[in-house]
């Protein structure tokens, strides 16, 4: 596990993101466009990852946004699959994705909190789990632009929900 992060943070720039970040971006913005952008969603992470583990990431990603649904502080705001934008939303659903796959537990459960409510913090954790262990069996490492400790997730406060 590293204790320092290894890149800056991630600008509003789509195209400042690492590969595997835009994948994981990409994949949220297409599932959460629906129709069409299923299919195109599983043509990529078919030729992406192995079977197996575009399954997984799939299944997972699916996961995190039905409890993300399901247990909501509030609507969030995402961008067009092809737009070059980056929104605070995605950042942070990007982060906890990062976090679950880094090992950074505390961050992960600090983020997950801004996304969910209590009840579904395991859930949402645990689809984040299968989306992000899938993507790094497929050669899919998240570089880590962030690193937070338990001490500085109980002192840091809550910031306000966001409404579009």
């Amino acid at each position: 596990m590293t204790a320092m992060p290894e890149l800056p943070p991630p600008s509003d720039r789509f195209g400042d993101l690492a590969e595997s970040e835009r994948l994981v971006v990409q994949s949220i913005r297409r599932w959460l466009a629906g129709g069409a952008q299923h299919e195109m969603l599983w043509r990529q992470l078919a030729r992406e990852l192995p079977a197996p583990d575009a399954r997984a990431a799939l299944g997972g990603l699916e996961a995190m946004i039905r409890v993300r649904g399901a247990h909501a502080r509030r609507n969030i705001a995402y961008h067009h699959p092809c737009c070059p934008c980056i929104g605070p939303d995605e950042a942070g659903l990007l982060s906890l994705v990062t976090a679950v796959q880094r090992g950074q537990p505390a961050l992960a459960h600090h983020i997950a909190a801004q996304f969910v409510r209590p009840a579904g913090m395991k859930m949402l954790l645990a689809a984040a789990d299968l989306f992000s262990g899938a993507l790094k069996r497929g050669a899919r490492e998240l570089p880590l632009r962030f690193a937070y400790g338990a001490a500085e997730a109980e002192a840091a406060p809550l910031p306000a929900p966001t409404l579009h």
